[in-house]
């Protein structure tokens, strides 16, 4: 069981904390723990076959099968686990910048709408631009409110996986994995080992059968098993390993377009930095500075999603066994 858990996790690389130790969480899911239990069984039910004198080779391989068969499904559980831990982890994340947004949104349009009124007061504005103001600010309060809405769902649902956990960004990203782990996950997918081992069968009880004591037909109908199945596996290897060729061939640009995103907030980051500077000087407003302020925590949004996007397909891929 300790190996199986191990070889799973030596194609997960360490990330930055927290989201590793939510990670965690992953062994207590349900599906995971059914999975683990029925593992613990088939071990028993080999462990004891392996122990019978009176044993058949075609007992032991069917025990050997049904021990290989629920470590894959163990395996696929536990992958699936985490790939909606980070599902959930990095909604919730996401939710909490939002509603960031919308409350630095909301306070660029009270600002927006003091300024204006005082313009019309003064003769520089005119009511109409009072009112665009006004409705500004409660489409802002209207976005606030569905922002909270929101981040109190996400968390809630986060919650449901891994209890209260309150998510931070990640700040390393898993490498670009080598292209062979396609192979590596063609070759651990459950439905095939299920077929591989269907097929192993029919072909081991293929071999018991002689025509001396078995009539041809019921040779024949084996043989035609064999072959269906055989075309079968063949079918569904190809159309899996399309699949998660596809999904593997997603990973580069969605890792480029995090570095990008990256490369924006920074630039971001500046400019804020810049309007910080001249509004001590008194060269630009109290609103033009809320207003780069907005854009930093957008472009902050962006990067995070940059990064979500990337590590969403990459655990999903891993999830694809």
């Amino acid at each position: 069981m300790k190996r199986s858990v191990l070889a799973l996790a030596l194609l997960i690389p360490a990330l930055a904390q927290p989201l590793p130790e939510a990670l965690k969480k992953a062994p207590e899911a349900t599906g995971v723990a059914t999975a683990r239990l029925t593992y613990e069984t088939r071990n028993k039910e080999l462990q004891r076959t392996l122990q019978d004198p009176l044993r058949t080779a075609l007992g032991e391989l069917q025990a050997r099968q049904a021990l290989a068969l629920a470590e894959a499904r163990l395996k696929r559980a536990l992958a699936q686990a985490e790939n909606e831990i980070v599902a959930a982890y990095t909604q919730a994340l996401e939710a909490l910048l939002q509603e960031r947004i919308a409350e630095k949104a909301l306070a660029v349009a009270e600002l927006a709408l003091r300024a204006a009124r005082i313009r019309y007061q003064g003769g520089g504005a005119t009511q109409l631009d009072v009112l665009e103001a006004e409705n500004r600010l409660l489409e802002a309060q209207k976005n606030l409110d569905l922002a909270r809405r929101g981040r109190e769902s996400a968390l809630a649902s986060l919650a449901n996986l891994v209890g209260d956990w309150t998510p931070e960004p990640v700040q390393t990203l898993p490498p670009l994995p080598e292209e062979a782990l396609v192979e590596t996950l063609l070759k651990e997918h459950a439905d095939l080992l299920e077929l591989r081992q269907s097929l192993e069968l029919l072909r081991f009880q293929r071999g018991l059968l002689d025509e001396s004591f078995t009539p041809r037909k019921d040779i024949e109908s084996l043989e035609d098993q064999i072959k269906t199945l055989e075309e079968n596996l063949s079918g569904l290897e190809s159309s899996l390993g399309v699949g998660l060729r596809a999904r593997y061939r997603q990973l580069a640009p969605l890792l480029q377009g995090a570095k990008a995103a990256e490369e924006a907030y920074q630039a971001a980051k500046e400019r804020y930095q810049a309007a910080q500077k001249r509004y001590e000087a008194g060269l630009i407003s109290r609103l033009s500075l809320l207003q780069e302020e907005l854009s930093l925590l957008q472009a902050e949004l962006s990067w995070e999603q940059a990064k979500h996007a990337y590590l969403k397909a990459y655990y999903g891929l891993l999830a694809s066994r």
